[in-house]
């Protein structure tokens, strides 16, 4: 699950996941959230990242969260960030 993707791959991916935009190097999507939801989310979105033990980067964006996935040790996007992109889609629902 570690192994960087392909072009090929990301483009497979990123036409799965609407919302999401990105390169080889990192995937990423913005989130508009009142405050008190966007703190919600960022809890739930912790606890599935460490189910997965895989974590994002989430920043504070004027009216909502911007999620960024990557896998560090590779500098890559790998299968793992897209499972953890997916999970997050499915805790905005």
């Amino acid at each position: 699950m570690r192994t960087p993707l392909t072009a090929d791959q990301l483009a497979e991916a990123l036409a799965t996941l609407p919302g999401w935009s990105g390169d080889l190097r990192r995937l990423e999507r913005t989130v508009l959230l009142p405050p008190d939801r966007a703190a919600a989310l960022r809890a739930r979105v912790a606890a599935a990242a460490d189910e997965l033990d895989h974590h994002p980067v989430v920043e504070d964006v004027p009216g909502g969260l911007r999620f960024v996935v990557w896998t560090h040790v590779r500098d890559a996007v790998t299968e793992l960030d897209v499972a953890l992109a997916r999970r997050i889609d499915a805790l905005l629902q």
